[in-house]
């Protein structure tokens, strides 16, 4: 959808368009390039309420057009249980860095995830035994499983020892994941 220029995407369609195979190779960039000063490390700003909070992450991305982005996400671990809502809510801002045009407004659930599973996953490419077959998740939830997709992505997994508090939810873990 577009509003005046301004192009605006719900979760799904982020999810359509953004693999993670996508996601950790924009990690691992984003990583190598602060990690030669290129670019600055990401400013965050956080503000505490007492069933949550919220938090503000900023970067630059330089392209070959140059990029502000802005993430603002709510993160209320009792939503799943007392409203039915996802733990972590918000949205990412995508802005001209030359002039400060808004181009995008992302629903940020989907790329969290699976930016937070591409960091585990750039750091277990780096640091993990090249021949590391056994992977441990605490928490079974939706990132869990992204962790676990993306680990098994750079490191050829063989066994897997997941761990969630609700045994139902590992149990599922196990179930829906074992034949990936």
């Amino acid at each position: 959808m577009q509003v005046e220029g301004t192009l605006l995407l719900r979760r799904n369609e982020v999810d359509e368009l953004l693999s993670l195979r996508d996601c950790i190779e924009a990690v691992e960039e984003v990583f190598r390039l602060q990690g030669e000063e290129k670019i600055p490390a990401s400013e965050i700003l956080g503000l505490k309420a007492p069933n949550g909070g919220l938090h503000v992450k900023a970067g630059f991305l330089p392209r070959r057009q140059n990029y502000f982005v802005a993430k603002l996400n709510t993160n209320f671990p009792g939503n799943r249980t007392r409203f039915s809502l996802p733990t972590i809510q918000g949205l990412i801002a995508v802005f001209d860095a030359e002039n400060g045009r808004l181009f995008a407004v992302l629903d940020s659930i989907e790329i969290t995830i699976k930016r937070t599973a591409a960091a585990s996953a750039v750091a277990a490419k780096y640091l993990a035994r090249e021949n590391s077959s056994v992977a441990t998740i605490c928490g079974c939830g939706e990132q869990g499983r992204a962790q676990l997709r993306g680990i098994h992505s750079v490191l050829p997994l063989e066994k897997v020892f997941a761990f969630d508090l609700d045994i139902r939810i590992g149990k599922n873990f196990s179930g829906e994941l074992s034949d990936e």
